[in-house]
C-alpha cells in the first residue's frame, strides 16, 4: 500500500477509536433542557350585572284564598296557581311595554288564532272600551275578560283570558294574565281583581 494511503487509513482508525471511546459518551451534564414559558391564561370576563325587571325586588301582593304563590322565574315577577296546583291554572305578572289596546288585540288573537283579523280588532276594541278600572298603588289599572268563539256562546266551555295592565312608568307596565278554561276565569274573576288591586311595587 502506498505511504499516503497507509497514513490516511491510520488517521481514520484513530478518529474512529477516539469517537467511540468513553470520552465520547453522552453525559447527563451534556444535555441541555429548555422550556417555553407558559402563557398566562386570560382572566375570565365578568358577566354584565343582571338587570332585574321593573319592580322585581320590591313587588308584594296578597295571595287570595285558594291560590298558591309559585314564586318568580325568568321574566315572570310572580306566578300564582288558582285552585289545585295540579291543574296549572297560572296567573303571571310580567313587565312589558305596549299599550292596553295593542296587548288586548294580541291576546284576543291568541284565543282566535284562525279568526278574521278585522273581527279580532273589533272584539279587542270593545273589550278595551269596557275594561274595568282598578286602583293599584295609586295607578289606574285596566282589567279585561276575553273569550274565544266557543266561550262566547257558552258559559262553561271554551278558552278565556283574564288580563290586567298596570302602568309603572312612561315605558313599562305590569301585565297580569290568566289564560285557560272560561269556567275558571269566570269563577276566579273577583279574586283576580282583588289580587291585582293588592299589588305593590313602590318604595
Amino acid at each position: 500500500m502506498p505511504a499516503l494511503a497507509r497514513w490516511a487509513a491510520v488517521g481514520a482508525a484513530a478518529l474512529l477509536a477516539t469517537g467511540c471511546g468513553r470520552d465520547a459518551e453522552v453525559r447527563p451534564g451534556d444535555i441541555r433542557f429548555s422550556t417555553v414559558p407558559k402563557q398566562a391564561e386570560p382572566a375570565p370576563v365578568a358577566a354584565p350585572p343582571r338587570e332585574e325587571p321593573a319592580a322585581a325586588a320590591r313587588l308584594t301582593f296578597d295571595v287570595p284564598d285558594g291560590w298558591q304563590d309559585a314564586g318568580a322565574s325568568g321574566m315572570r315577577l310572580a306566578t300564582l296557581l288558582m285552585g289545585d296546583p295540579a291543574d296549572r291554572n297560572e296567573v303571571t305578572i310580567i313587565p312589558a311595554a305596549g299599550t292596553l289596546a295593542s296587548n288586548v288585540e294580541r291576546w284576543q288573537g291568541q284565543l282566535d288564532a284562525a279568526g278574521d283579523p278585522e273581527a279580532i280588532r273589533r272584539t279587542a276594541a270593545a273589550a278595551v272600551a269596557g275594561a274595568e278600572k282598578v286602583d293599584v298603588d295609586g295607578a289606574e289599572a285596566s282589567v279585561v275578560l276575553l273569550l274565544d268563539a266557543e266561550a262566547t256562546a257558552s258559559q262553561d266551555s271554551g278558552q278565556a283570558i283574564l288580563g290586567a295592565m298596570i302602568p309603572v312608568d312612561d315605558s313599562t307596565s305590569l301585565f297580569v294574565k290568566y289564560k285557560g278554561a272560561v269556567a275558571v276565569a269566570r269563577r276566579e274573576r273577583d279574586a283576580f281583581i282583588r289580587f291585582v288591586s293588592s299589588i305593590r311595587w313602590k318604595q
